[in-house]
């Protein structure tokens, strides 16, 4: 974070903050990584020092990491071109740095996925953490939807064709760029989504109150989707 590029698309330069964000981050890695239900967790890279940390990290279930490099700043294509190569037929959780599963995903019914080709788009949730409380917060699963989006979870058992992919070629941190990816998922790869919030929890650890300045909208011209909270099927 407190490097390029991260650091030049910062509202903060502040390098104590910017490290203090980092180790935030750093902790929802590990909270992912300590999760009995996952089996890897990967890391898309495009900074050396990004990866040289990570070999530094004194982390629990290391082995759990594989790291794929990207050229820049990963974008949504990215993700999707990672599973399309290495993720085929396997349940996929794709989520934010800042973002760690909790409770409820021993639900997980992979065959539902796969025969009614569901997707489930969480809305992420709040709970103490070590620098303050994320309880409660606006838009949260719970507290009233606005259409935000933190974690998505898919099987992939074909592969997806460039139409779909060149949809997705866009930053993750632009204003609608979850609900471009819910019209993706609904128009283009024909999901059918759903956002079981309430029994799949997801928390979102961001204290440190950092934000990209440089955030344009993507989900003009009608590419947008929308999904309340619901039930798992």
């Amino acid at each position: 974070m407190t490097e390029k590029p991260w650091n030049e698309n910062q509202t903060e330069r502040n390098k104590t903050r910017l490290m203090q964000r980092q180790e935030e981050v750093e902790e929802t890695l590990q909270r992912n990584l300590d999760h009995p239900l996952v089996t890897a967790v990967h890391l898309l890279v495009n900074q050396p020092s990004a990866e040289q940390r990570l070999h530094e990290l004194n982390l629990h279930n290391k082995h759990k990491i594989f790291l794929h490099h990207v050229k820049a700043s990963p974008r949504y294509r990215d993700f999707f071109d990672y599973a399309n190569d290495r993720l085929k037929n396997q349940v996929v959780i794709m989520m934010n740095m800042d973002i760690y599963i909790g409770e409820g995903f021993e639900k997980l019914n992979k065959t539902f996925l796969v025969t009614q080709n569901v997707s489930y788009v969480l809305t992420r949730s709040g709970r103490p953490e070590q620098r303050c409380n994320m309880g409660g917060k606006r838009g949260y699963c719970g507290t009233g939807y606005i259409g935000s989006h933190d974690a998505y979870i898919f099987v992939l058992t074909q592969r997806l064709k460039e139409s779909i992919l060149s949809e997705l070629d866009y930053e993750m941190n632009v204003y609608g760029a979850e609900n471009r990816l819910l019209w993706v998922l609904k128009n283009q790869m024909k999901k059918k989504l759903l956002n079981p919030c309430k029994y799949l929890k997801t928390y979102h650890n961001h204290c440190i109150n950092i934000h990209g300045s440089v955030r344009p909208r993507i989900d003009e011209k009608g590419k947008s989707g929308w999904v309340p909270p619901s039930g798992l099927y």
